[in-house]
């Protein structure tokens, strides 16, 4: 079984997409796989800015409106974190869907592109979209750096913060991440923390390699009902200039642990052709969110 060493230096997390001077007003999502889409951009800047208030100081309806740059601290540490709240039908269940950026966090510092793609499936089956930022500050920004600390800010972070100030299904709650952000998800949340994730399940995209020792002992409910995809390009093995992570490796090696572990639905794609830089991120949330309803109208 090919193993990759977590000490290995990842340039991973950096999208296609150079931000522009200013942002613009809508953006297609054509690249992240969904043609014929625009979006609006959302991001700070604009009337939902929520960057100098507190998260918990909510006037008349705003709980319910895009909140950026909010800050959470837990035990010494302090990051931030995007909601992406409107459009939603809060007299139905709303579900979330927590995504976790590759390194640089181009995910987080440039909302107006990959994650309003992303908060755009959320919307269609009305999911709350959360994208933190990981409290690293030192040297190349991760996720899987310092991972034991950035799961307890992050916890901090649900069950403090969100999970009191937003009425969300937790039977309906998605991790999705991108590299660095995959691997922060098979090898820290999924294998410590399991029970953050009681109904929905997880998407790892361009890695998600398994855990070094776990910890959690997932139920029996979890190992048959969460669903586990793990989507890589079969040319994102580390051999390109400007991705040395071998994210081919590590989605196999991740695969191959859980469904050894008895996760029934775990799934793995491989895309021809495609490399670090090339997933479409949006259709890969959309197509396994529209698999999770359509087997929950039938179970219905």
């Amino acid at each position: 079984m090919l193993l990759l060493v977590t000490t290995v230096a990842l340039l991973v997390g950096r999208d296609e997409v150079t931000p522009e001077a200013e942002a613009p007003e809508t953006v297609s999502c054509a690249r992240y796989g969904l043609d014929g889409v625009r979006v609006t951009a959302r991001g700070p800047g604009g009337p939902t800015d929520g960057a100098v208030l507190d998260a918990r100081v909510f006037g008349p309806g705003e709980e319910r409106e895009d909140r950026f740059q909010l800050e959470h601290e837990h035990d010494g540490i302090t990051s931030s974190y995007h909601v992406f709240a409107e459009d939603l039908d809060w007299d139905r269940p709303v579900g979330v869907v927590y995504h976790f950026h590759g390194d640089g966090a181009f995910e987080y510092e440039s909302p107006e592109y990959t994650a309003s793609c992303l908060a755009e499936v959320a919307r269609e089956h009305n999911m709350l979209l959360v994208v933190p930022r990981t409290p690293d500050r030192a040297g190349e920004i991760t996720w899987w750096e310092e991972r034991d600390l950035n799961a307890q800010w992050f916890l901090s972070l649900v069950e403090e913060r969100l999970e009191p100030e937003y009425d969300i299904d937790r039977s309906r709650t998605w991790l999705t991440g991108y590299s660095g952000g995959a691997q922060f998800i098979s090898q820290e949340l999924l294998a410590d923390h399991v029970d953050l994730v009681p109904g929905g399940g997880a998407i790892m995209m361009g890695g998600g390699q398994a855990p070094d020792r776990p910890s959690a002992e997932p139920t029996s409910e979890q190992l048959q009902e969460l669903r586990l995809r793990w989507d890589v390009g079969t040319e994102d093995d580390g051999t390109g200039p400007q991705a040395d992570f071998d994210a081919l490796s590590a989605a196999w090696d991740g695969h191959h642990w859980y469904e050894e572990q008895g996760f029934e639905r775990a799934r793995i794609r491989y895309r021809d052709g495609v490399d670090h830089f090339g997933l479409p991120y949006a259709r890969i949330l959309q197509r396994a969110l529209n698999a999770a309803e359509e087997d929950s109208q039938e179970q219905s």
